[in-house]
């Protein structure tokens, strides 16, 4: 645990503000010029996997291809750590994320969010949870895949919270597939309540879309169950 401690305190954290800091500041002019998110996208990719080897997290994936999943879709994956949405961030085609909206308050790492169209949540708040549905449904809209979390928050023992409905009635409506995934082995490298990471393994089970054409409101909780299900099926196998 100390050791932990210490490498998160003398070499993670210093090594993620320097970087994070270098790349915004370099790109964002580099999107106002070029209009293009394209750019700051990739190198927040390689920025997030630096930071990753750094601290030590190795990472394994399985399954399908999410690349290949038709586009848009709803990537929904189980959560029990901060480190689930860099992580899953890293291995996906571009998405808009719904994140906690403290985040978007950061200076410069706000900004970069929102141009990646990324969605601020305040759980607290009805009106909140309501803007980022309608925002959800216009980024699917416009062909841009969406990441959520739908238990909400992270699991503090890893077993799978109930999940909110707000995804599925997006993916309904917008008529665009679900995509399951699974993290493994986050909440040890990063537990909820723990201000350091331990170094360690985590793997990325990407399941098979599930469609959503021709469904309709009232298939909503089925919808909802299947995804659970696939989602718990790895959380579940023992080998995990």
């Amino acid at each position: 645990m100390v050791g932990a401690m210490l490498r998160t305190c003398l070499v993670l954290a210093p090594f993620t503000v320097v970087i994070v800091l270098v790349a915004l500041v370099v790109m964002i002019p580099v999107t106002w010029v070029v209009r293009d998110i394209g750019p700051i996208y990739r190198v927040a990719r390689s920025v997030v996997r630096a930071i990753l080897w750094v601290a030590g997290i190795r990472v394994e994936t399985r399954g399908s291809d999410p690349w290949r999943a038709p586009q848009p879709c709803v990537y929904l994956s189980n959560h029990a750590s901060n480190v689930d949405p860099p992580l899953v961030f890293v291995f996906l085609p571009r998405v808009a994320i719904m994140g906690k909206d403290v985040v978007f308050r950061i200076p410069l790492l706000g900004y970069a969010l929102r141009l990646a169209e990324f969605i601020p949540v305040n759980r607290s708040e009805r009106g909140s949870r309501r803007q980022a549905l309608e925002a959800g449904m216009d980024r699917l809209r416009r062909g841009l895949s969406l990441l959520i979390f739908p238990e909400g928050t992270r699991s503090p023992d890893g077993r799978l919270l109930p999940f909110r409905p707000g995804p599925f009635t997006m993916a309904i409506e917008a008529q665009a597939p679900v995509v399951p995934i699974t993290l493994l082995g986050v909440r040890d490298v990063w537990p909820k309540g723990v201000p350091w990471l331990h170094p360690g393994q985590v793997t990325l089970v990407f399941h098979e879309p599930i469609p959503t054409q021709g469904l309709g409101q009232s298939d909503r909780e089925e919808l909802m169950r299947r995804t659970r299900e696939v989602i718990a099926s790895a959380l579940a196998t023992p080998s995990n």
